[in-house]
Formats: C-alpha cells, sequence, structure tokens
C-alpha cells in the first residue's frame, strides 16, 4: 500500500487583481493578455500593472508517495537469509580473474572456489535489495566455515562511485563454523541501495589459495537502534508543470505542460518581479503513457516578447524558468559540442579548454593484444573515452564520428572557432575533432589482416579515478565483424570528406576501409563479439550485423563507385531493411547516405529514400498520440535519451530528403524534452536549465564533486539495470524512472554517442 505525506507548500506571494479578459491602454495602444490561447497582441511586462483578472491563483500543497520499504523499524531484519528452502535466493556471484560456482547444500549456501584470482574481489559474493538510514545502529550476523583456513571480507558498501565501505571488517575462516557478530552506526547519508558482500578473492597474507569451498548460514542485518534514524526518502517528485528550462527562440512553438489533474490555466510572469504578462488555458486532457495519467499541454507561441520568465500553474504551482529570445542555445551547443574535446585520451588536455576537467596523458602505454602468445605491446593511444569510465571502443566510437561527418555535410557547419587546439588551422573544428577518433582508430586495425579489435580497455572497469590514474594493463580485445564493418564505413566516408583538406589522409582512410571490407566479406561465421571470461568491460555486442554490412558496402560504394561494392551492398539490402540510429541499429545511416547521393543505382536510392521517410512518418504518428510528443509511448529503456535524440537525427534527414514542417515541428518538441519539457521535469544536459543532473556516473565528475557540463545523460530506464534504480524507481510509470545519482549507471551515466545525436540535430535546428 502507498500512504501519502504532505511534504511541501507552494505559496505566491499575494494575490494580484488581474482579469482574464481585462486590457489597459498605453501610450503605444491597447495590449491584451491572451486566454484560451486567442490572444490578439502581444503583452509586454511593462503592461502588467494594468491587467486585471480574477484573482484566483491559490496553489495546492504537494504531496510525496511514502514507500514503507523506505522504513526502519527496530528490531526489524534489514535482511535475513538460512537457505532451509534449498535457493540461492537473491545472492548473485561476481568474478574479476577468479572463478566458483554457488549452489546450497544442507542448508548452506556454498561458494565453490576453482580459482580466487589475483584481487580480493577476485570471487565476490553479494546481495542487493536493502537499505541503510543515517544514524540507525545496525547488528551484523552470520556464520561461515571453510574447507582450509584463509581471510575473508566482508562488506556493507556504496553500491556505485568508489564503493567504500559503510562497515567492514577481515575474517580467519576455518573447518570449524564460527559465528560472526557486529554491531555498527551507518555514519553517512542515507542509501536506499547499498550492498552486502564477502570478499573470497586473494587477501593479503594468505598466499597461493588451493581450490576450496566456503560454506554461509543465518546471514542477518538487523536494527538494532533505530531512535535516531533518518528517514530514508526515494526519488524526488517531479516538477508539475513542465517547460523547455533553457527557453523558446521567438518565433518557436511555444508549449508547457502540466501533469496535474487540476490545472485549468496558467500566467506567464517575469521571472524578477511576478509581473504578469500573458494568461492562458490548457488544452482538454490527453492519456500519456510515459506518466500512466492524464495531463494536459498548452500553446503559448503567440507571446514573443524576449526575457526571462516562469509559468504560473493553477493550482499547481510555478515552472522553472525560461528564456525567449534568438541566441538561448549558443553555450550549450558549445559545450555539447567540447564534451568529446574533454572525453579525449592519450594527450594532455588543455585547462584553458577543459577547466578543472583537464588532465595529463593518460593510457598511453601498449596495449596487449588478447590471447597473444607474445607479451608485445601495440601503440593504441588517442580516440575518446567512451563513457563515464575509460574504455575506447570502435563501434559506438564509428557512430559517434559518422555523426559528426553528417554536421559538417549536411549543413555545411564550418566554424573553425569552436575553441580546439586546432581551431584557426582552416578545417572545420567538427573535422579536426572527428579526425582525432579517426587517427585512433586506425591504430585498432591488425596491419596484417586488415580486421579491426573491438575495443582497448583494462581487463575491469576502474576505480573512481581520474583518467590517468588508470594505470593496469590495456587490452586489445578480439577483432570483431561488427568493429570491421563499421570502421571500414566511416573510413570510406571520412575519405570522401577529408579529401579537399587532406589528400593524404584521405587515401590513407580509403586504403584502410577496403582492407577491412576485404577482411569482413571473408569472415564466413560474421558473429557476435563476446567479451573474453577476463574481460568484464563494455561488450557492444550487437547479434545482428547485416545492417552492419550493408553499411559498410554503402559507403564504399559511394566513395568509390566500384561494383564490387555495389555488388555486396544490394546482396546485403535482399533482407530486412532497419532505420535505426544506434550503435546497434546503423541501418539508418546507411539508408540515409544512399538516399542522398546522386550518383547512386536510382533504385538503390529510391529505395533506401522511401524506407526511411516510412520510418520517420511511422514516427511522426506515434508522436501524435502522446503529450510529451517524442514518440517513445513507455518504452523507456537505457539510454532513452539517445533515441530521443537519435530522432532529431532521423526527422531532420527526412525533411532533407523530402521537406515537411511537420518533421521540423516534432524535432523541436524532442528538444524541448532534452531540454526540460519531460515527464521528470529535468534538463538532461548537464550545467544548464535551472533541474540539470549533478551527480552523473561519470568518473572525472565523480573524482571532482562537480559534473562537466555539455553532457547528455542516459534518462529514464524502466529497465531498472542498476540495483539503486530499482531501490528507488520500482512502481514509477516508465516516463519517470529517473534518478540523479552516480550509482545509477543506467540512468545517469554519458556516453559520446549520445552526445554527437544531439550536435548534429542542434545543428540542424539552427536555422529552422
Amino acid at each position: 500500500m502507498r500512504k501519502f505525506k504532505k511534504i511541501m507548500a507552494v505559496a505566491l506571494a499575494g494575490a494580484m487583481l488581474l482579469s482574464m479578459a481585462g486590457c489597459g491602454k498605453t501610450g503605444e495602444g491597447d495590449k491584451t493578455v491572451a486566454t484560451g490561447g486567442d490572444a490578439t497582441q502581444e503583452a509586454t511586462p511593462s503592461d502588467a500593472d494594468e491587467f486585471v483578472d480574477d484573482g484566483d491563483w491559490t496553489t495546492t500543497e504537494v504531496q510525496q508517495p511514502e514507500v514503507e520499504r523506505f522504513t526502519t523499524v527496530e528490531g526489524a531484519d534489514v535482511m535475513g537469509f538460512d537457505f532451509e528452502d534449498g535457493n540461492v535466493g537473491p545472492f548473485v556471484t561476481y568474478v574479476n580473474g577468479g572463478d566458483y560456482k554457488l549452489y546450497v547444500e544442507n542448508g548452506e549456501l556454498v561458494c565453490d572456489i576453482s580459482k580466487p584470482g589475483r584481487v580480493e574481489h577476485g570471487c565476490q559474493v553479494y546481495y542487493d535489495g536493502f537499505t541503510m538510514a543515517r544514524d540507525c545502529v545496525y547488528t551484523m550476523k552470520f556464520d561461515v566455515r571453510c574447507d582450509i583456513e584463509r581471510t575473508v571480507q566482508w562488506r556493507i558498501q556504496i553500491n556505485g562511485g568508489d564503493y567504500h565501505a559503510y562497515a567492514s571488517e577481515y575474517v580467519t575462516i576455518g573447518p570449524e563454523t564460527q559465528s560472526v557478530n557486529c554491531e555498527f552506526t551507518m555514519a553517512e547519508d542515507s542509501d536506499p541501495a547499498p550492498r552486502f558482500v564477502v570478499n573470497m578473492g586473494a587477501i593479503e597474507g594468505d598466499g597461493d589459495l588451493p581450490a576450496h569451498k566456503i560454506y554461509f548460514d543465518n546471514i542477518s542485518l538487523i536494527v538494532t537502534d533505530g531512535s535516531n534514524a533518518e528517514k530514508i526518502e526515494g526519488a524526488p517528485i517531479p516538477i508539475q508543470v513542465k517547460v523547455n528550462q533553457l527557453g523558446y527562440l521567438t518565433d518557436d512553438t511555444k508549449t508547457v505542460v502540466t501533469t496535474s489533474k487540476d490545472d485549468e490555466k496558467f500566467k506567464i510572469v517575469t521571472a524578477d518581479t511576478e509581473e504578469t504578462v500573458y494568461v492562458g488555458q490548457y488544452e482538454e486532457f490527453k492519456f500519456d503513457k510515459a506518466v500512466l495519467n492524464q495531463i494536459r499541454k498548452a500553446d503559448f507561441s503567440d507571446f514573443k516578447t524576449p526575457g526571462t520568465y516562469k509559468i504560473i500553474s493553477c493550482p499547481s504551482g510555478a515552472s522553472y524558468e525560461f528564456v525567449i529570445g534568438d541566441d538561448i542555445y549558443d553555450d550549450v551547443y558549445k559545450d555539447i559540442i567540447l564534451m568529446l574535446y574533454k572525453q579525449r585520451c592519450g594527450i594532455e588536455t588543455d585547462s584553458a579548454i577543459a577547466g578543472k576537467f583537464a588532465h595529463p596523458a593518460c593510457h598511453t602505454g601498449g596495449a596487449v593484444v588478447y590471447g597473444s602468445p607474445s607479451s608485445s605491446t601495440v601503440d593504441v593511444s588517442g580516440g575518446w573515452h567512451d563513457a563515464g569510465d575509460y574504455g575506447r571502443y570502435v563501434v559506438p566510437g564509428a557512430k559517434t564520428v559518422q555523426d559528426l561527418l553528417l554536421t559538417y555535410e549536411d549543413f555545411g557547419y564550418a566554424a573553425d572557432d569552436i575553441g580546439i587546439p586546432e581551431s584557426g588551422n582552416n578545417v572545420p573544428d567538427i573535422l579536426d575533432e572527428a579526425r582525432f577518433e579517426l587517427e585512433w582508430m586506425l591504430k585498432m586495425q591488425d596491419a596484417e589482416s586488415g580486421g579491426v579489435y573491438h575495443k582497448v580497455t583494462c581487463d575491469v572497469f576502474p576505480e573512481t579515478v581520474n583518467p590517468e590514474e588508470e594505470t593496469a594493463q590495456l587490452l586489445l580485445a578480439p577483432i570483431s565483424y561488427a568493429a570491421t564493418c563499421d570502421f571500414a564505413a566511416v573510413m570510406a566516408k571520412a575519405s570522401v570528406l577529408y579529401r579537399g583538406f587532406d589528400e593524404t589522409f584521405a587515401d590513407t582512410c580509403l586504403e584502410a576501409s577496403k582492407k577491412a571490407f576485404a577482411y569482413a566479406q571473408a569472415d564466413e561465421k560474421r558473429a557476435s563479439y563476446i567479451n573474453p571470461d577476463e574481460i568484464v568491460t563494455g561488450a557492444y555486442a550487437d547479434a545482428k550485423v547485416v545492417d552492419e554490412t550493408i553499411w559498410s558496402a554503402a559507403e564504399l560504394y559511394i566513395a568509390t563507385g566500384e561494383a564490387e561494392y555495389k555488388t555486396a551492398l544490394e546482396e546485403a539490402m535482399q533482407g530486412t531493411l532497419t532505420t535505426g540510429l544506434g550503435w546497434a541499429d546503423i541501418g539508418g545511416l546507411a539508408l540515409y547516405d544512399l538516399a542522398k547521393c546522386e550518383s547512386v543505382d536510382a533504385n538503390i536510392r529510391e529505395t533506401a529514400k522511401a524506407k526511411l521517410l516510412e520510418a520517420a512518418d511511422e514516427h511522426i504518428e506515434a508522436c501524435e498520440k502522446e503529450v510529451f510528443g517524442t514518440g517513445l509511448a513507455d518504452s523507456y529503456s537505457w539510454g532513452s535519451n539517445m533515441a530521443v535524440a537519435n530522432n532529431i537525427q532521423l526527422l531532420l534527414m527526412a525533411d532533407r530528403l523530402s521537406p515537411n514542417d511537420e518533421y521540423i515541428a516534432y524535432a523541436k518538441k524532442h528538444r524541448d524534452y532534452i531540454f526540460g519539457l519531460n515527464p521528470v521535469g529535468y534538463c538532461y544536459v548537464t550545467g544548464y536549465g535551472s533541474n540539470s543532473p549533478c551527480h552523473t556516473h561519470h568518473r572525472p565528475s565523480q573524482v571532482l564533486g562537480e559534473t562537466m557540463p555539455g553532457m547528455l545523460v542516459g534518462g529514464a530506464n524502466a529497465g531498472f539495470n542498476d540495483p539503486y534504480s530499482k531501490a528507488v524507481l520500482t512502481g514509477m510509470p516508465t516516463g519517470m524512472c529517473y534518478v540523479d545519482n552516480e550509482q545509477s549507471f543506467s540512468c545517469n551515466e554519458i556516453t559520446i554517442y549520445w552526445n554527437s545525436p544531439l550536435i548534429y540535430g542542434m545543428t540542424g535546428l539552427m536555422n529552422k
């Protein structure tokens, strides 16, 4: 059962004697406040004191659901397991260089260790699904024995970031059962999603351990004294009045959405003085799957006076501030591009550009080819850190590069003064930034075979450290079909676009592309990439790779016109054509370039164009069914904001192939969504708007305790793919499944290939 507790009241400072139908006279003539969206003239802040309405702008108290699983009751078992049912229950295995099996035998949880690994957490058993309240006293208990004498470490720890322990103890165990009993006080902020672990890897002093078994029973965590316990809160209740927090261009469609069932009218007030400048009414209710509720929107496009405002909605209260003007996106646009510079690897980044996020040269050591009998290393320095960790991956890197190349090609974006080190070299900065990744990708190609290594990372994700502090051995993961095809595609594209700036580089790219394509064509298995057992970093596995075949063949056909690539393309296009623009389904990028290239065979070109326009039209149909207008319905998965940004890209591509004002209108709605007009009322780009993510899963930001600006976070994710989001968001409508917490990597991580379609989209909307 969900209970409700009053937590906040929103009060307006005095009722203004205003009238929804009133008007006043000024020296410039009569001006009327809009009612019901039918304004006859604009209202300006200077006229606000002459407007009169009914004065009824009462606001209501905001209520927040009280989640019963977050209560702290003295004597209660926070966790309690005796394994009498023969099941391992919620306990989970984790290995980092070790190996073991987990099962129940004779009412005990058995960890059957064949290889402990080289680190303490080489073998680890863990449990999520409980809470810890600040100033609460707990008692940790369990029984444990082992075939041999050795040391283990139990920990109750934060489940993310630096994984530091709230309570921890080393215990020496042996054949005789012993009972662990430890009382402690939670001295840190309340945590709705901590983790209980037992490390069974290589503990200092134990030496080399043979295969053995560890037995656990009667595991419990009990509230010993909850009298001073802090209340544990879940995710905050979102603001009810949603706007684009950056604002609206003067002549753009301007929309406000309220998720309150009681709101019927709204007014726009100046942010500094709260003078009323506009009054309007909401449209009829419409059900939106994202919030599982009837909600309303209103249009105030006819209000065009530049300034800073907020919306007061009756009775739910105020929106965040927003601006109306013509240059409102300049700063955020620059930061979204500079995010890529700040993610550069292998070089010292400039503090004049990156500020606090500048770092010394990192990951400059050679990488060992995984599985190679040789200990020799390969130089694969350079490229961008892919996400919140420091791995570098060819597959998502290729998607990012293509978006940048299209930004230049489609919109002629040739600025050479963005502020990267290459600025002023008479090459568009967008191409300079893409080249930094391309030159790294060239190092990822095996010189002998032409195949492309899937990624370069260490064997595990790093702790919460700066990039130069990750010093473990770099590993080149095996060559993959997807990486090889994606490499071939962007290298072929690059050979076309860079030819006018650096013919030698263009030739290098084309030669590398052809060699990679030949390797891929000879690969009969065309299998999805699978991480080797010793590597646990991101896999970027893709089970369906025909779209990669189409993309690589398409770009080489466009670049060369050669029959070999046309034939390969036609064969690959016999199957189902996909229209995605992400790293996994990349088919839309291939179809778009085929559709717009006049030198491509007419049948191929028209097939590609029709398929892409069909996808755009189907997306518009989905958007029209929703209040927020993104077409996601209730399908909010990991990286939902990537889907929104990719759909901006899809709509702009469709508009270039077949101009349609509706494509542009909905692309702008998607932009509004990203900047705050969404179910949770967050501006999803860090550092911008009144309410943007401050606790991203991004190691440099975590180290500094300050989030890097200009990053698009993953957004709402109803998959609950991390323990923190599962703990605080379970039961929420899908579009509201977002939490700003660094432990929630499935909601609040960032990636280069989430920023890149936003770069394309914002560039394309500049003059629309």
